[in-house]
């Protein structure tokens, strides 16, 4: 295996035991991916594709991490009316007062 290949194929490991293994404690996925990394260094026809495949799925799982970790940090789970709130001080609004049925007696 050459740098670039070991570098990719670290990477890939890095990222599977953050997603799935740390997740599960299950070492599946890392295995999985050892044994179709072998079979593919084994057969020097379409290594190149392979490698780019690889850094494809690398881009991507990278990605979709951060994107899922900026999700939990700037968009909490909130009730309703408190998302409204907080939409509404951020472009520098009030929101106004909910009418609530429950309160008035008849």
């Amino acid at each position: 295996m050459n740098t670039t290949q070991l570098r990719v194929y670290r990477h890939l490991l890095r990222e599977i035991n953050r997603q799935f293994t740390s997740v599960n404690k299950g070492k599946v996925w890392s295995a999985q991916l050892r044994l179709q990394w072998l079979d593919a260094s084994r057969s020097p026809v379409s290594n190149a594709s392979n490698l780019k495949a690889a850094q494809n799925v690398l881009t991507y799982m990278a990605n979709n991490r951060q994107y899922k970790e900026l999700l939990a940090e700037f968009n909490p789970k909130m009730s309703e009316g408190d998302r409204i709130e907080k939409t509404a001080r951020r472009v520098g609004l009030e929101a106004p007062k909910s009418y609530d049925t429950s309160s008035t007696s008849s």
